[in-house]
C-alpha cells in the first residue's frame, strides 16, 4: 500500500470543502466520544493492529494526547521566532521525530475509511481529520515498535549472557552425531528456555518439550515465544489439559508428560515430532520414569528420532548409563555466588511461601534469600492397607541445593538453612523416585493398553517396589478391568483410554447405561478435583448455616452436586455475584471451575467412545435474540483478548494491611465491580462463558433438582460399583459414641474416622442401623450382631493418612444387597443364611429360605448387567472399528426391565446381622478341600451355573466368585438335613425337602412358568420386598400368576376373584 499522502500534496488539492465540511472542521473535537467512537469503528477493527476496547486502544489515546500538546507547544514556539532563525528539532515524546518519515515504517499500513463515498463511516469524517489521525497512528505504532526492539535488544544481550550461551553449538552438534544427548545444567544456567530456540533456529519445525506441571508450559511457552519473536504468532504453544495453544503452524509445543503419554498411545511411533526434549528429568515423576522406558524401546524404531533428556546436575550418571552411556553437555549455573548459614538480616521484605513447586518448575525474578525448612510433605502409599500417607520428611542434599539455587539469579543470594550442617550431611542424596512411593493402578492400565508387555517385566530406569505391582494388578482384577489372565477386559480397554482414575471411569461407563449421564458426569468431575470446601468454613458458624441446604444425607458425592448445580444457577441468573456466593458459603470457586472443565471433557470423551450421545447446541428462536448471543460472545472474545494483552502481565501490588479473607489482587474483593473498571473483570468467568454453554449447564442442573427417588437409588447403586471395592464398615459401637468418635474398618485399615470435611462427620446418626426389626435367633449374641434390614456401608474415594487415616468423599449404601451386587468372593454355608463377602464381611441371615432366594436373584441380576454392559461396550467398539458384523446393542427396554429389578432387589426388607471378621475367624474361616463323593444334586438353583469342588476353601464353586457351603460351622449338623413334606405349585409333587431342595426344584419344574427373553419383566423381585418365615410360593388357578405369599393373604388374594 502507498504511503499516506504527505501535507504539502494535501495542499495542492483543486478540491474544495463545501461549507458544511469548513464548518464541521472548524467545530472538530478530538476529545468527544462520538468523535472518537467514529475514529475506533473506522480504525480499530477485529482485523487491525489495535482493537477496539483493548488497553492497547486506551494507551494509543494517552498517546495521541501528549502528540497534540506536543505539536501545539512546537507550533506556539514557532510563531514567536524569528523568521531568519535557524530551525531546531524540539525534544519529542521518547525521541518522535520532528515530522514523518516513511522510512521508520516496518511493514505497517493504515487502512481508514473512504472519506470520498456517501456511504459509510467515511461520509461522517473529514478527510483532513481522517489524514492527520493516521499520520498520529503510524507515529504510535513506529514508535511501539521501536520500543519493543529495544526491549528486544536488551533480552538478546541478557540471552547471549547465560551460562548456556556458549554451549548452544556444542549440544547441536552432539544431538547431530548421537541419538540422545543429556544436557545437565544448574539451576539459572537457562537451559529450559535456550535450548528449544536453539532446535529452532538449526531448522527443526517439529519439536515437542514435556515438563511435569502445568504451570511451567504456560510460563515456558510464553516466555520462549516472546524471545523467538513469536509471543503472538504460532511458531510456540503449549498444550495442557483443558487448554491448547497449538495450530498446524506450531514447531515447538511445550507439554505434559501425561499428554505425551497418552499420544503414544494412539501412535506408538510419535511420527509427528523430530526432537523429543524431556526437561526435569531428575525429579523422578512417575510418569516421566514410564517415558523414559518407552522411549527406550522406542528408539530403534524410530532412527531419526532425537532426544534431549535435560536435568539439574544430579545423578547424571544413571539416565547417560540408562540411554547406553549416552553423552554429557553439562552446562554450569547461576550467574551470582550464594553464601549459606549466616544471620537474616533485619527489616520488611517481601514474603513468598511455597511448595516444592518453586524448586525448579518456577522460577521468579528478584529473589535475594532463601529460607530452607529442611523438610517435605510427600505422599507415600501404602499397598498393604491401600491407603495414601501424607507425611513430613526430611529432604534429600539434592533438593537442598535445588533450593539454594532459587536465590542468586539476578543479584547475589543468601540462603538460610533451619538445620546444622550435620543434618545436611547425613540427608539422603538424591530424593525416593515417585514409582517407589505412589500406587501403580494407573500406570499398570496405561502400559496395558500400550501393549507394552508384563509390568513386572519393563525395562523402568529403577523399578517399583514388587508388592506395589501385585496390589495394583490384584485391584485392576477387582475392578473388572483385567481378566484372569491379566488381559484387558472390554471394560478395563475403555478405562485405559479415559484419562482418570479407574473408579470415576466406571461411573462414567456405568452411567451411560443406565441414562444417568449428566447427574455421574457432574459427580465424576468433582471427585476428580481437590475439595471446594475451605478450611475456614470448617469453624465458620456463618458458613456452614449457608451451606446447610446445600448437603444431602446420602454422602459427600451428593452434596458436591448439590453444589456445583447450585453454582450453574447463580452464574447464568447474576454471574457477578458467583465468587461472593461462593464465598458466604466456604467454597472455592476455582475448583467448581475445575469441575466444569472436566466435565466437558469427560462428556467429550464418552461422546467419541459412542456411550453418549452429542449434545446439540441451544438453539435460540428469534433473530434478535441470537444477535444479542453474538454480541455478548464478541464481547467476552474482547474481554479476554484485553486481559491476555494488558492486564494478565500487570503486577498486582501487595496490600499491607490485608482484609479478613487475605489476598493480594482485587479479584479477592467481595464487592461489586465498578462499571467499566478494566481490573475488575473476572476473567476465569469471562473463560467460563467463552468455554460452556451455560444454556445446556443450566438445563442439566434444573434436571438434577428433579431425580426422583427410584433414579436417586440407582444413582447410588453405580457410584457403589463404581467405588467398589474401597468400602468402610461402621463400628459396632457407633451408636454410643459422640460425633468426633466414630470409627469405621476397612478390609485392610482399622480405626479409620470420617474426614473433617464429609458431610456425615456432622451427621453420623444417618449410617446407625436403627430400628431393630428381629433380635439375634438364639439369644446368645450381643447388640453389636442385632438383625435389621437397615445396616449400612460407606464407599469412599480415597483413604488418606495424615494424623489419622481419614475416610474422604463417602457415600452410604445398603449393605447386604451392595454386597451380594459387587463382592468379588462370596461363600455361604449349606443353607445360605451365613454369607462371607470378600473375607471380611459376615452376613447373617435369619430365615434360610429368603437368603437362598435372594441370593438366587442376586446372581441372575448380576450375570444380566455384566452381560448387558460387555454387549454394550463391544458394540460401541465394533462401531468406532467400522466392522461389518456387529453384536445387537442393548435396547432401552431391557436397560430400563434392568433397572426396575435393581431397584427392587435394592428395596427389599431382609433382617440381617452384619459384622466384621477378627483375624482368627478369616483364618478359620473355611472347611477346606475334603473328599466328597458327589456334587449335590441342586439343579437351577444357581441358574445354569456347574458346581464343582473348590480346590482350596472346599464346597462347591458356583461362579467365579460365589462358593457354596464352604464355610465352617458350629451348629447343629443334622439341621439341614431335616426335611418337612411340601407340594409344588406347578406340577403338584408332594414329597419331603430341605428348602434348598423346594428351591431347585422350582427353578426347573417343567410346568413353571419360563423366563422371557432379554428386557421381559419377571416378577420374582417384586416378592423380596415382602419376605417372610411364612410365605410359600403359591399359583393362582383364576388369574395364573405366581406368588410368594403367606396363608393369610393366599385367603385374602382368593377372594379377590370370589
Amino acid at each position: 500500500m502507498p504511503p499516506p499522502r504527505t501535507r504539502e500534496g494535501r495542499d495542492r488539492r483543486d478540491h474544495h470543502w463545501a461549507p458544511s465540511e469548513e464548518e464541521a472542521l472548524e467545530k472538530w473535537d478530538w476529545n468527544c466520544p462520538e468523535t472518537r467512537r467514529l475514529l475506533e469503528d473506522a480504525f480499530f477493527r477485529e482485523e487491525d493492529y489495535i482493537r477496539q476496547g483493548s488497553e492497547e486502544c486506551q494507551k494509543f489515546w494517552t498517546f495521541f494526547e501528549r502528540l497534540q500538546r506536543f505539536q501545539n507547544l512546537k507550533t506556539s514556539r514557532k510563531e514567536e521566532k524569528d523568521a531568519g532563525q535557524p530551525k531546531h528539532s524540539i525534544p519529542a515524546l521518547a525521541d518522535l521525530p520532528r515530522a514523518y518519515d516513511p522510512r521508520y515504517r516496518i511493514n505497517l499500513s493504515v487502512l481508514g475509511p473512504d472519506t470520498r463515498g456517501s456511504q459509510g463511516l467515511g461520509r461522517h469524517l473529514p478527510a483532513e481529520r481522517v489524514s492527520e489521525f493516521r499520520r498520529a497512528l503510524l507515529h504510535y505504532l513506529d514508535f511501539g515498535q521501536k520500543q519493543a526492539f529495544g526491549r528486544l535488544a536488551k533480552l538478546q544481550r541478557e540471552r547471549a549472557a547465560l551460562p548456556i550461551a556458549q554451549y548452544g553449538n556444542r549440544i547441536l552438534q552432539t544431538l547431530k552425531e548421537h541419538q540422545v544427548v543429556v544436557v545437565a545444567g544448574d539451576t539459572g544456567c537457562g537451559k529450559s528456555t535456550q535450548v528449544p530456540q536453539y532446535l529452532l533456529t538449526a531448522g527443526f519445525s517439529h519439536v515437542a518439550c514435556t515438563q511435569p506441571r502445568r504451570i511451567a508450559c504456560i510460563s515456558l511457552a510464553k516466555r520462549v515465544g516472546f524471545e523467538s519473536l513469536s509471543q503472538y504468532g504460532s511458531q510456540v504453544g503449549y498444550q495442557i489439559r483443558f487448554e491448547s495453544t497449538r495450530s498446524a503452524a506450531t514447531k515447538i509445543v511445550f507439554l505434559t508428560v501425561g499428554l505425551l503419554l497418552r499420544q503414544i498411545q494412539r501412535e506408538p511411533s510419535l511420527p509427528q515430532y523430530e526432537v523429543l526434549i524431556v526437561d526435569e528429568v531428575h525429579e523422578r515423576h512417575l510418569h516421566n520414569d514410564f517415558l523414559l522406558g518407552v522411549l527406550r524401546r522406542l528408539l530403534p524404531k524410530r532412527p531419526d528420532l532425537k532426544v534431549i533428556l535435560m536435568s539439574a546436575t544430579i545423578n547424571i550418571s544413571l539416565f547417560s548409563s540408562y540411554f547406553s552411556n549416552a553423552p554429557v553437555v553439562q552446562v554450569p549455573g547461576r550467574l551470582f555466588p550464594i553464601t549459606v548459614f549466616d544471620v537474616a538480616p533485619p527489616g520488611v521484605r517481601k514474603c513468598i511461601l511455597s511448595t516444592n513447586i518453586a524448586e525448579t518448575s518456577v522460577t521468579i525474578d528478584g529473589i535475594r534469600f532463601v529460607v530452607d525448612s529442611g523438610k517435605v510433605k510427600e505422599m507415600s502409599y501404602d499397598p498393604q492397607a491401600k491407603l495414601q500417607r501424607l507425611q513430613e520428611f526430611w529432604i534429600s542434599q539434592a533438593s537442598a541445593e535445588q533450593r539454594k539455587g532459587r536465590a542468586g539469579r539476578t543479584g547475589p543470594g543468601v540462603c538460610f538453612r533451619l538445620y546444622a550442617e550435620s543434618d545436611y550431611d547425613a540427608f539422603a542424596p538424591y530424593p525416593v523416585p515417585e514409582i517407589r512411593r505412589v500406587a501403580l493402578d494407573s500406570l499398570v492400565l496405561q502400559m496395558k493398553s500400550m501393549s507394552v508387555g508384563d509390568p513386572r517385566t519393563f525395562p523402568f530406569i529403577e523399578p517399583p517396589p514388587p508388592a506395589s505391582l501385585e496390589t495394583a494388578i490384584l485391584y485392576l482384577r477387582d475392578q473388572g478391568a483385567l481378566d484372569s489372565s491379566e488381559a484387558l477386559t472390554p471394560i478395563g480397554s475403555l478405562l485405559a483410554q479415559l484419562p482418570v482414575d479407574v473408579v470415576i471411569g466406571k461411573m462414567l461407563i456405568l452411567g451411560s447405561m443406565f441414562s444417568l449421564v449428566e447427574p455421574v458426569l457432574t459427580i465424576a468431575a468433582a471427585l476428580s478435583v481437590q475439595s471446594p470446601f475451605t478450611r475456614s468454613a470448617q469453624s465458620s458458624p456463618e458458613c456452614a448455616a449457608a451451606r446447610r441446604p446445600l448437603e444431602s444425607d446420602q454422602g459427600d458425592p451428593f452434596t458436591l452436586f448439590n453444589v456445583f448445580n447450585a453454582w450453574v444457577q447463580v452464574k447464568s441468573e447474576r454471574s457477578r455475584n458467583s465468587r461472593k456466593w461462593c464465598r458466604r458459603r466456604g467454597i472455592e470457586e476455582h475448583r467448581l471451575y475445575e469441575m466444569a472443565n472436566l466435565r466437558r471433557q469427560f462428556k467429550e470423551l464418552l461422546e467419541d467412545h459412542g456411550l453418549m450421545t452429542g449434545a446439540q447446541a441451544t438453539q435460540v428462536a428469534d433473530s434478535y435474540s441470537r444477535l444479542q448471543q453474538r454480541r455478548e460472545r464478541r464481547a467476552l472474545h474482547q474481554l479476554k483478548r484485553q486481559h491476555e494483552e494488558g492486564a494478565g502481565r500487570r503486577r498486582k501490588v501487595l496490600r499491607l494491611q490485608e482484609e479478613q479473607d487475605g489476598g493480594s489482587s482485587e479479584e479477592d474483593r467481595a464487592g461489586p465491580d465498578p462499571p467499566g473498571a478494566g481490573d475488575g473483570v473476572d476473567i476465569q468467568d469471562v473463560k467460563f462463558k467463552l468455554r460452556h454453554d451455560l444454556a445446556q449447564l443450566q438445563a442439566a442442573a434444573s434436571s438434577a433438582q428433579d431425580l426422583s427417588r427410584e433414579q436417586l437409588a440407582l444413582l447410588k447403586l453405580v457410584l457403589g460399583r463404581g467405588l467398589y471395592p474401597q468400602l468402610a464398615v461402621p463400628d459396632a459401637f457407633n451408636s454410643s459414641r459422640k460425633d468426633s468418635d466414630q470409627i469405621f474398618h476397612t478390609q485392610a485399615k482399622q480405626g479409620a474416622v470420617l474426614h473433617p470435611t464429609c458431610v456425615f462427620a456432622g451427621s453420623p446418626e444417618v449410617l446407625h442401623a436403627q430400628e431393630p426389626e428381629a433380635s439375634s435367633c438364639d439369644g446368645s449374641r450381643d447388640d453389636k450382631d442385632k438383625m435389621s434390614s437397615k445396616h449400612q456401608l460407606l464407599s469412599f474415594v480415597s483413604l488418606l493418612e495424615t494424623n489419622k487415616p481419614y475416610l474422604v468423599n463417602c457415600v452410604r449404601i445398603p449393605a447386604l444387597q451392595s454386597l451380594l451386587l459387587f463382592s468379588r468372593s462370596l461363600d455361604t454355608n449349606g443353607d445360605c443364611s451365613r454369607l462371607v463377602a470378600d473375607g471380611w464381611l459376615e452376613l447373617q441371615l435369619a430365615d434360610s429360605e429368603s437368603a437362598v432366594r435372594l441370593l438366587a436373584a442376586s446372581l441372575r441380576l448380576r450375570a444380566r448387567w455384566e452381560g448387558a454392559l460387555d454387549r454394550q461396550l463391544a458394540h460401541q467398539a465394533q462401531r468406532r472399528l467400522e466392522e461389518e458384523k456387529q453384536d445387537v446393542p442393548v435396547s432401552p427396554k431391557e436397560v430400563a426391565t434392568l433397572s426396575k429389578e435393581l431397584l427392587q432387589f435394592t428395596a427389599s426388607k431382609i433382617p440381617y446381622s452384619l459384622r466384621r471378621l477378627t483375624g482368627l475367624e478369616a483364618q478359620n474361616l473355611y472347611v477346606g478341600p475334603q473328599t466328597i463323593p458327589a456334587t449335590p444334586h441342586l439343579p437351577g438353583l444357581f441358574g445354569s451355573s456347574t458346581l464343582s469342588p473348590h480346590p482350596t476353601k472346599g464346597g462347591y464353586a458356583v461362579t467365579d466368585f460365589l462358593t457354596y457351603n464352604c464355610l465352617t460351622s458350629d451348629t447343629d449338623l443334622y439341621s439341614d438335613c431335616l426335611r418337612t413334606f411340601w407340594t409344588c405349585p406347578h406340577c403338584g409333587l408332594h414329597a419331603p425337602l430341605t428348602p434348598l431342595e423346594r428351591i431347585a426344584h422350582e427353578n426347573t419344574c417343567p410346568q413353571a412358568p419360563q423366563d422371557g427373553p432379554p428386557g421381559a419383566e419377571e416378577a420374582a423381585p417384586e416378592t423380596l420386598q415382602k419376605t417372610s418365615v411364612l410365605q410359600r410360593p403359591y399359583h393362582c388357578e383364576a388369574c395364573g400368576r405366581d406368588f410368594l405369599f403367606t396363608p393369610t393373604e393366599v385367603l385374602r388374594h382368593r377372594k379377590q376373584h370370589v
